[in-house]
């Protein structure tokens, strides 16, 4: 009877183990240092709301961009990547390298259906030696937004969800300002394509 009793004991661990197992796998996985119930947990939510809706309203702004430039350069009309920065030449830890950087929107029907911040930096005379960062945010859900680290050795797939508030709001942040850069710089398109169609039609007309 007492074998009886300790292998059913037994049993009993085995089958609840794996389940507190699995339950202590889903608390790391989430932000176990954050204090849910903390105000400052609260207003770090509050300011990733008030981040989302100013994306949102980006995100506006930048399609009706889209809508027109579409018009006068059909060629964007389903892709429109703009370089924010290109450094053929830097010295970084003490190699020379190159430092690449660009924003990347896909549209579909004239919505944005995701957008990729991109880094590329490469050493100039070991090309092996190279490190590239990437996050591909989801309008529709950017919380599920993917970030991209690789590396020659390895590569690292993170979510923004599975990030410290703190972090995801950086990351909201520099999506916020890549978007008013990006409003920016097609107005500067814009102004550019209108110049130079103006100017191209006062010679016409010029006798």
């Amino acid at each position: 009877m007492k074998n009886q009793t300790r292998l059913f004991a037994l049993a009993t661990l085995f089958f609840f183990v794996p389940l507190l197992a699995q339950q202590k796998q889903k608390v790391n996985e989430a932000d176990v240092f954050q204090d849910e119930t903390s105000e400052y947990t609260k207003s770090l939510k509050k300011i990733i709301v008030g981040l989302e809706a100013t994306i949102n309203e980006r995100l506006k702004d930048l399609e009706r961009k889209h809508d027109i430039l579409v018009v006068l350069m059909p060629k964007y009309e389903k892709r429109q990547t703009i370089v924010t920065e290109d450094i053929p030449f830097q010295v970084q830890d003490g190699y020379e390298s190159n430092l690449f950087k660009y924003i990347t929107f896909q549209f579909n029907s004239g919505k944005v259906a995701d957008i990729t911040l991109a880094s590329e930096s490469k050493r100039i005379y070991y090309e092996v030696m190279f490190e590239n960062k990437k996050i591909v945010f989801k309008p529709t859900d950017l919380k599920s937004s993917e970030v991209t680290h690789e590396v020659f050795e390895k590569t690292e797939v993170t979510r923004l969800n599975e990030m410290s508030l703190e972090n995801q709001i950086k990351a909201l942040r520099l999506l916020e300002a890549s978007l008013r850069s990006s409003i920016y710089r097609i107005d500067i398109l814009l102004a550019l394509y209108k110049d130079k169609k103006d100017r191209k039609n006062l010679y016409h007309i010029e006798f």
